[in-house]
């Protein structure tokens, strides 16, 4: 059986964040868009996401431990292994997304997870003992917003087929998505491989993300930071009226509440617009110019401004 904690490079006792951080570095060194798709790194892609899709949910995890310390039968397989339990904790149904960095979102197909588990074809009537055509990679580019909100998508795949898929909320450049049975065509008496695509978010011209919030820099003139102002600001919502109390200074942050990334359970981030003034460039033959600065510093009694 596989050592999915040596694939990812973590003790058997690793936390969820040890994890989570293995994962998302390697799948960072081996994404087939920094590697120029590289076959061996492809696979090495492949198969730590696979191995996260099982270390990172406590039930799979659990049920691998158990699966891993018992004795191997005869079959190849450890003993007291059910093929249908292990349909039922690790099979069917959409799951994946939402867990940040890197998620594989899957369609109901074990052959992969029997391949990773245990290295080669499951039970009879299961995994890849009936053959199977070849899996296919793809990008899919979806926009910050799109990341940030969910969406769906329609992609056409490997069979020449139009499918709608989920891109789920919060997901991030590296994330893969895999629908079962759409890559290459079918063997004689077998089934479709898969098609994986590879998330691809574009870069917002004006808005950053920081785990689950987003940064915005926002410019101010002298006299907007002094005086206070309302300002129109971008969001992944759209453009939100901002209030800049008077007397901000260079560097504070000023928080949009729930305008930030999409959490799984519908909750949501913050945006924090970070201040930066604009000081103006005073031309040196304006001498009124420069004697109404003087006479600002003087009234404005700024105090201690360093404290060095």
């Amino acid at each position: 059986m596989k050592d999915l904690y040596a694939i990812l490079g973590v003790p058997e006792n690793a936390d969820a964040e040890t994890i989570k951080k293995a994962y998302r570095k390697l799948a960072k060194q081996n994404h087939p868009d920094a590697t120029g798709g590289d076959k061996k790194k492809t696979e090495r892609f492949k198969e730590v996401g696979d191995a996260y899709e099982v270390l990172s949910d406590t039930t799979k995890r659990h049920e691998y431990d158990r699966l891993r310390q018992a004795p191997v039968g005869t079959d190849g397989m450890p003993q007291g292994f059910d093929a249908d339990t292990f349909s039922q904790i690790f099979g069917g149904g959409f799951r994946g997304g939402g867990r940040g960095g890197g998620s594989t979102v899957e369609f109901g197909d074990l052959g992969d997870l029997f391949s990773t588990l245990f290295g080669g074809a499951g039970p009879a009537g299961h995994g890849r003992a009936r053959g199977r055509g070849s899996d296919m990679e793809g990008t899919l580019e979806v926009s910050f917003r799109e990341a940030a909100l969910g969406t769906r998508r329609s992609v056409r795949t490997g069979l020449g087929q139009s499918v709608d898929v989920n891109v789920p909320a919060g997901v991030e450049s590296g994330a893969r998505l895999r629908v079962s049975g759409q890559g290459g065509a079918a063997p004689r008496n077998g089934r479709p491989g898969d098609m994986y695509l590879n998330v691809k978010v574009a870069p917002d011209p004006h808005l950053q993300r920081r785990d689950r919030d987003v940064e915005l820099s926002l410019p101010l003139t002298l006299g907007e930071a002094c005086l206070g102002t309302q300002v129109d600001v971008p969001t992944v919502d759209g453009s939100v009226r901002l209030t800049v109390p008077a007397g901000t200074s260079s560097g504070a942050r000023l928080r949009l509440r729930g305008k930030g990334i999409k959490h799984p359970d519908g909750s949501r981030g913050d945006q924090f617009c970070r201040i930066e003034i604009v000081i103006p460039k005073l031309d040196p033959q304006d001498g009124e110019a420069r004697r109404l600065v003087e006479e600002l510093e003087r009234r404005a009694k700024p105090g201690k401004v360093r404290s060095f």
